[in-house]
Order: C-alpha cells, then structure tokens, then sequence
C-alpha cells in the first residue's frame, strides 16, 4: 500500500507515487516528481488533501502522541498476563517507525 500524506505534512524531498491530479483529470504533477518547496505551496493552496509518496512516509503523530495514547489504552489491563508484553511490542514499533 502506497503511504499518503497529508499536503500539510509534506517535505522538500518526498517523492509522489501517484501522479496528483485537479478535480477534471488534468495531471498537476506526475509520478516520481521530487518535491519542492514551491510544490508543496502550489499543492497547499489546492483543494487537494493528500498526495500518495514512495517510502516510508513520517507518522502523522509525534512519538510522544503516540507513547501517550499506548499506555492511556493499555492502563486498564495492565494486570492482565499477557498485556505487558504487548504492550512492549507496540512500544517497540512505534520506536522504530519514529527512527
């Protein structure tokens, strides 16, 4: 599946995996376009929400959003045998997307 990032989110750099296209069809920029910081201004003053990029897009949460939310809803079955270690495991995925 081909991330898609917010137009808000998106940074000089980040390659497109799809061309981005106007409400008619019209293509806007095209497939494997490297973006700019001019683009990405183009792009926000658009009716266009997001754009599909190739890799690794970042997470639309900081890692202490994310940390956050694990343990608020983790809290209550903290008891439970099995929750730590699945706990850990999220814990662990969320370190390494925030790499």
């Amino acid at each position: 599946m081909v991330p898609k990032v917010s137009v808000n989110s998106l940074k000089p750099g980040m390659k497109l995996a799809k061309p981005v296209m106007n409400e008619s069809g019209m293509i806007l920029l095209g497939e494997g376009t490297e973006l700019t910081e001019t683009h990405i201004e183009r792009l926000q003053n658009m009716t266009i929400g997001s754009v599909a990029v190739v890799g690794n897009a970042q997470p639309r949460k900081s890692k202490t959003e994310m940390l956050s939310e694990l343990d608020a809803r983790f809290r209550k079955t903290e008891a439970e045998p099995y929750m730590p270690i699945i706990k850990r495991v999220f814990k662990e995925h969320i370190e390494e997307l925030c790499r």
